[in-house]
């Protein structure tokens, strides 16, 4: 076996980051979600506890979505013909990434529900400052999923 450096070791492992998030849409989605929940932890806040917490849920996700990709190209090399059982094993590690993306939203809802809801109440007092803040975050909610919409259908 050929022994690699470390910088060399790092390179190959920075490349294939990048590489995943480049081709892989799950990622960039998740990616995006995760930033926006921890975009939103910073904004509104919450203890660094909490921040951390949202932090490692939320790179979980990816993590095991690059693992996922990894299995199923691994899959496809093995297996390049319909295979059912490789289906369920290729199957079981995308419910391992839902089952990922469910805790991450569940912990992200926990924590940040108090934080959403005291700034809610606060805003409301201002009535104009709701319906600005709500007319923001649906343009913003829109432009994003016509991006994700068009770079789907590519």
């Amino acid at each position: 076996m050929t022994r690699v450096s470390f910088k060399e070791s790092a390179l190959y492992a920075s490349r294939g980051l990048f590489n995943a998030i480049s081709t892989e849409r799950n990622i960039k989605i998740q990616i995006v979600i995760g930033a926006f929940i921890i975009f939103l932890g910073v904004l509104l806040g919450i203890s660094k506890l909490y921040l951390i917490t949202i932090i490692i849920v939320c790179f979980l996700v990816v993590i095991l979505e690059m693992f996922n990709r990894g299995f199923e190209k691994l899959i496809d090399m093995i297996s390049p013909e319909y295979n059912k059982e490789a289906g369920k094993i290729k199957d079981a590690m995308a419910g391992v990434v839902l089952a990922t993306f469910t805790l991450a939203m569940i912990v992200s809802l926990l924590v940040l529900f108090e934080p959403v809801m005291r700034m809610l109440a606060l805003l409301s007092k201002n009535s104009s400052s709701l319906v600005l803040i709500t007319a923001n975050i649906l343009l913003v909610s829109i432009v994003l999923l016509t991006y994700y919409i068009k770079k789907a259908k590519q």
